[in-house]
């Protein structure tokens, strides 16, 4: 350990010198306060062991100038004080410049041994602190770097996986649309889509994969993608789709088929399926036909002077579970201003700060009330009571909200 040792008398630096050295140390001298802070910031020294009454600079304002030039680096440097003061005044005045023992003149070998140890100690752990503290900030900077890149990741795949949402709505005089899509994380295990069949029919469709984050994301994706694939020979919406218009699966044939392709592994760690709703508007018939694999049902709010609101509930079993399930396929009439919403869980399993669910009811009450507004507007306004009923909390699950009116 290398020691500073700061003392205008002679006699005194010849004779601690000799001790430090025979200890095993090395050691610079000087022989005031001012040639000390100047060794100080020359040599570096582990510890400083310092006489309190020098010409020039004493040992108290030597000491604080130290530790202000320290402060900056953090490095640590341990101080010895001699003196002959005994005072409680002056072992306070001391202590608050930053000394970290005492020696009592005369120095007595016995006495400077021990507490040279015992600095040299505190030394170790000091320099064994700073370099796990440096370990950690080096670890620190590479998980910041990770998040970083694992952040600009996830944004380009939230800008891939919001390309499969609904780009440009139907143009009919039929119908109108409109939707909303909140995510929980950057990346979601919803999605939606509007689909323009033909002319004359339209295909909703709603999903909610189990979960959240990549994985999740990565099944809403594909998914998506067999949904939006409409003139492709394997459409999952189109039966042997290509040149020309061909015929449109039925909502429960395609239920079967995603069953198909998407088989839930139960032994698996992470067992992973989704419920959907996926119905077809027929235009002119103003009938939807859709299928729920496990999903909640659709909401169908009346044109006045009717105004009735109606609830379907959700048709087990979700997508993958059993290998030969029995989807039902259902069939709701519209009349003209009627409106049908299509939606996942997240929108009425939102909770206050009581922990009560906005639930189902409060959810089509509140579409009810919102007759008058626009289709757009209700369902912009529907997301925000939603929102506001957490009291601003974050969203805790991914919302989806797909609304559809007939002209």
């Amino acid at each position: 350990m290398k020691v500073l040792l700061i003392d205008d008398d002679r006699v005194t630096r010849i004779r601690v010198c000799a001790l430090l050295e025979e200890w095993g140390h090395r050691t610079v001298t000087a022989a005031d306060g001012l040639e000390g802070l100047s060794a100080f910031r020359r040599e570096r020294p582990d510890l400083v062991l310092t006489d309190w009454l020098m010409p020039g600079l004493d040992g108290v304002e030597l000491v604080q100038r130290m530790r202000e030039e320290t402060a900056a680096t953090g490095r640590f440097v341990y101080v010895i004080m001699l003196t002959a003061r005994t005072d409680t005044a002056d072992l306070v005045q001391g202590f608050e410049a930053g000394v970290n023992d005492f020696i009592k003149k005369p120095v007595e070998n016995e006495e400077l041994e021990a507490r040279i140890r015992a600095g040299a100690r505190i030394v170790d752990l000091e320099r064994a602190l700073a370099k796990q503290n440096r370990a950690l900030s080096a670890a620190n900077r590479e998980i910041t770097a990770a998040n970083w890149r694992m952040r600009k990741e996830l944004k380009a795949a939230a800008k891939i996986q919001s390309s499969f949402l609904p780009t440009q709505l139907p143009n009919s005089e039929r119908a109108s649309f409109a939707w909303r899509y909140e995510p929980c994380e950057e990346l979601s295990g919803d999605t939606l889509n509007i689909l323009p069949l033909d002319p004359g029919r339209v295909g909703l469709f709603v999903m909610d994969v189990s979960g959240h984050g990549v994985s999740a994301a990565l099944l809403s994706v594909h998914v998506s993608r067999l949904f939006t694939r409409l003139d492709d020979p394997d459409s999952i919406v189109r039966h042997g789709a290509g040149p020309g218009l061909a015929p449109i699966e039925t909502p429960q044939d395609v239920a079967t088929r995603l069953n198909e392709l998407f088989p839930c592994d139960p032994t698996g760690e992470d067992i992973q399926y989704f419920t959907m709703v996926y119905g077809v508007l027929d235009l002119e018939r103003r009938r939807f036909n859709y299928t729920s694999a496990g999903h909640p049902g659709p909401i169908i709010v009346r044109s006045q002077p009717s105004g009735e609101t109606i609830v379907h509930q959700a048709d087990p079993p979700a997508v993958g579970f059993f290998r030969r399930p029995n989807f039902a396929e259902r069939s709701v009439e519209l009349r003209p201003g009627d409106r049908l919403y299509l939606y996942t869980d997240g929108i009425f399993e939102v909770t206050n700060d009581r922990g009560e669910a906005f639930g189902k009811e409060r959810l089509a009450s509140t579409l009810s009330a919102l007759r008058d507004r626009s289709l757009e507007e209700s369902v912009n306004l529907m997301l925000d009571a939603a929102r506001a009923w957490t009291g601003g909390k974050k969203l805790e699950d991914d919302v989806s909200l797909l609304g559809a009116e007939v002209a």
